[in-house]
């Protein structure tokens, strides 16, 4: 049976390298296209199948073809089955059978963990979908992964900020098939029972949790990056070896290593019949496999272990075939099993660096002369690998990043080996001694790991100081480094028309990195920030900020999308204006003067150490003329109605930034301005609240556009359906950041442009806004 399925891409047919390509092709728009095409699934499901009635009748070339659109309307099912699911599920409370997936470490109050969603009213759910589970602990009840729970369940659909330079969460949870987050209103246990992974993380938990580097143990061992803190984080990556604590490709392949040298060391032990060349192999890949199911089968580890199949299974055929044919059958194999996967940057960078080692090894191969010593045997191909991934994975890096830290080659050459052939073993020991429970034993292991790990990280802050920022750098110009790379490698650029096309290509990854707002006039940004207000007001790569959003323990939004979006637009901040003395609009404040300590601030309660920022004053900035309308006088706590209120023009178009005044705030502002108080567009004050945007108010400004910035689940339910329908029933243009993401507004002379994160920026089905619209017609 298999023989004959396998025979449709064989011989005069298709080759499995063109298979996999076709696949690779065929999956890639889900990457791009703006909006799934809304068909039924069980149409598609249709046309698959008469699609692959013609390609097994068809002629090879037409088969390449007609496995590109099989590609593609596979990748639509997986799609258009998440988003039909987002909206079943959000519609109305559901009856859900779920299993607990994510491990609880603390068992707090309140605890966000990852569950399996197995049915929806007794209909098993395929492919598999997750969302998380806001669990409440009860005295009596333990949580723990392997439950299953049947949940009465409504949908709150995933959501994100989206701005440009920040994480895209959307995109990565859905690649991670996360579809949102569940309101319970009933919860009934199922299946008590703990999986053996959890008791097997219960067994090492405390001792993990008393190490001085517990977050990177316990993420070594388990896959679990629950105790990395933000600050870990950005060391690791600063310094380029945040892949070696994820159970990935490199952590796959040791513990199949060390799983067959240690079945080919007990050989020596069994009698000579029963010694077979398979042994090695059964037992690598059930060291592998093992390894893989403690970081419970993370997504990265599954491409792995399915790569690693796939290598094993080459390896037992009569054929000979390339490294590279296997490369490329585990990129088509795996897109295949998750079309979702192309969503994934870890899959792109996982991708890449492998085609990068067989790329590179092939350009430039290792003297046969180097194996003479034991030590250059080893020493100098690992030296020569390390310099191939900086130069080929910098580009695919600098896109990704926004910088680069060329220490990350010493990073690298020094940590890598310690975590390969110290610390992956000693693991993969305590994992072994686990059926001998011994506590001594297990502590001495955990003790010895914790210290070779010390050893490991102590030079890393001093190398994440070399860290270089970097302004946008396009994606196009990392595509176009390999192209010029494969034009080298093939010979091409020693012809006239290979030189031309170097130089194209060079010449439009450069065009394409070249920050064009200078051409463009000035913008005003309005960041996609939740419940808060960010607003930057930029000319010639300088920019003014109003408000800076919120923090919360842990994080803030100028760190996660302030700074980001400042760095990757290449703008340079050179003032703030802080609105009023409310977390959500100053949380951000300490974060940006650390990062840029000239900034000078002007505010409605400072005091001496700000600018004032009260009725009268005015100053001229480039082109842009900035008018304080309110407050009358400066205030020390500054609350809503303290809001500084600023009239910004350019000459041709007026801006009203509001902040968070309210009524008694608006009917001041408008009896004292009332004749000139007109703008073309205004923010809604208070985030579009019903305390605010009084007809009066919303009448005397007249605008053409409002800006709202806004929280999609605010627990304050802002913005109010009766603003909104004041602001529609005067036909003023309705932009809340919750639906659109980030908007910039571009101003040249008469002209404006407005961009919408989500719908003119970025306009991907994955962005979309899922569930039901905000205020329904």
């Amino acid at each position: 049976m298999y023989g004959s399925i396998l025979t449709l891409f064989r011989g005069g047919s298709l080759s499995y390298t063109l298979a996999a390509i076709a696949i690779f092709i065929g999956t890639l728009p889900i990457l791009f296209i703006h909006h799934i095409p809304t068909i039924n699934n069980s149409f598609i499901i249709s046309g698959i199948l008469f699609l692959f009635l013609l390609f097994i009748k068809a002629h090879r070339y037409l088969k390449f073809f007609l496995l590109i659109a099989i590609a593609f309307l596979w990748a639509c099912w997986h799609a258009n089955d998440v988003i039909e699911k987002i909206n079943l599920l959000s519609k109305k409370y559901q009856l859900l059978d779920v299993t607990i997936i994510s491990v609880p470490l603390f068992n707090k109050e309140k605890e966000n963990i990852k569950v399996r969603i197995n049915k929806v009213a007794g209909v098993t759910v395929f492919p598999p979908l997750y969302a998380v589970w806001q669990v409440k602990h009860r005295s009596g009840v333990t949580i723990c992964a392997g439950q299953t729970w049947q949940l009465n369940s409504l949908l709150k659909p995933l959501h994100a900020s989206l701005n440009e330079g920040g994480f895209d969460q959307q995109r990565y949870s859905l690649s991670q098939r996360i579809i949102g987050k569940l309101k319970n209103t009933q919860t009934t246990m199922i299946d008590s029972r703990c999986s053996v992974r959890q008791r097997v993380i219960d067994f090492y938990k405390e001792e993990i949790l008393s190490l001085k580097n517990a977050a990177i143990t316990y993420a070594l061992m388990f896959g679990e990056r629950t105790l990395l803190t933000p600050e870990l984080s950005a060391l690791l990556q600063s310094t380029g070896v945040s892949h070696l604590i994820a159970i990935s490709g490199l952590h796959i392949g040791l513990s199949y290593l060390l799983g067959y040298w240690l079945a080919r060391c007990l050989l020596y032990l069994l009698p000579s019949y029963v010694i077979s060349p398979k042994i090695p192999i059964i037992f690598g890949g059930i060291f592998a496999f093992l390894y893989g199911w403690v970081s419970g089968f993370a997504i990265p580890a599954t491409r792995a272990l399915i790569a690693l199949g796939l290598w094993i299974y080459i390896k037992q055929q009569k054929s000979l075939y390339f490294s590279w044919q296997w490369a490329v059958w585990s990129i088509g194999l795996i897109v295949l099993a998750d079309p979702l996967a192309m969503l994934s940057d870890s899959f792109w960078l996982s991708s890449f660096a492998v085609l990068a080692i067989l790329y590179w090894f092939k350009l430039f191969s290792v003297s046969s002369s180097t194996q003479h010593t034991k030590i250059l045997g080893w020493l100098i191909p690992f030296v020569h690998l390390q310099t191939g991934l900086l130069i080929l994975l910098a580009p695919i890096q600098m896109g990704l990043f926004q910088g680069i830290n060329f220490m990350s080659f010493w990073a690298n050459l020094w940590l890598v080996p310690i975590v390969s052939w110290l610390v992956v073993p000693l693991i993969l020991l305590s994992f072994l001694l686990y059926l001998f429970p011994s506590a001594a034993i297990h502590h001495f292991i955990l003790q010895l790991i914790d210290s070779i790990i010390s050893i490991g990280i102590k030079p890393l802050a001093y190398l994440s100081d070399f860290w270089m920022e970097l302004q946008s750098v396009s994606l196009w110009v990392s595509l176009f480094c390999w192209l010029i790379g494969v034009f080298i490698s093939f010979g091409w650029h020693r012809t006239y028309i290979g030189l031309l096309g170097c130089f194209s290509a060079l010449c439009i990854g450069t065009e394409s990195a070249v920050d064009k707002s200078v051409e463009q006039g000035w913008s005003l940004t309005t960041l996609d920030v939740g419940h808060g207000l960010a607003v930057v007001i930029q000319q010639k790569g300088v920019s003014y900020l109003y408000d800076t959003g919120n923090r919360w323990q842990g994080g803030s939004n100028a760190q996660k999308q302030i700074i980001p979006y400042l760095k990757r637009k290449g703008i340079i901040p050179i003032g703030l204006i802080l609105s009023h003395k409310h977390l959500d609009h100053i949380g951000g404040v300490p974060f940006l003067k650390k990062q840029y300590p000239w900034l000078n601030v002007r505010s409605s309660f400072g005091g001496g150490q700000h600018l004032p920022c009260s009725k009268g004053q005015r100053w001229q900035w480039g082109e842009l003329h900035f008018e304080v309308l309110w407050p009358e006088k400066l205030a020390e706590k500054s609350h809503n109605d303290d809001s500084c209120v600023i009239m910004l023009t350019d000459g041709y178009h007026k801006i009203l930034l509001t902040g968070d005044i309210e009524k008694q705030g608006e009917q001041a502002i408008t009896a004292l301005y009332k004749h000139r108080l007109n703008a073309d567009i205004v923010f809604a004050p208070h985030h579009g609240s019903n305390t605010s945007s009084t007809s009066l108010f919303i009448r005397t400004i007249s605008p053409t556009t409002v800006l709202v910035s806004s929280a999609r689940y605010s627990p304050w339910k802002i913005p109010s359906d009766k603003v909104y329908l004041r602001y529609k029933n005067n036909n003023i243009k309705w932009i809340n950041t919750a639906e659109s993401g980030q908007v910039t507004i571009w101003f040249k002379r008469e002209k404006l442009n407005i961009l919408r994160y989500r719908i003119e920026m970025y306009p991907r089905w994955y962005h979309l806004w899922f569930g039901d619209p905000p205020f329904p017609e």
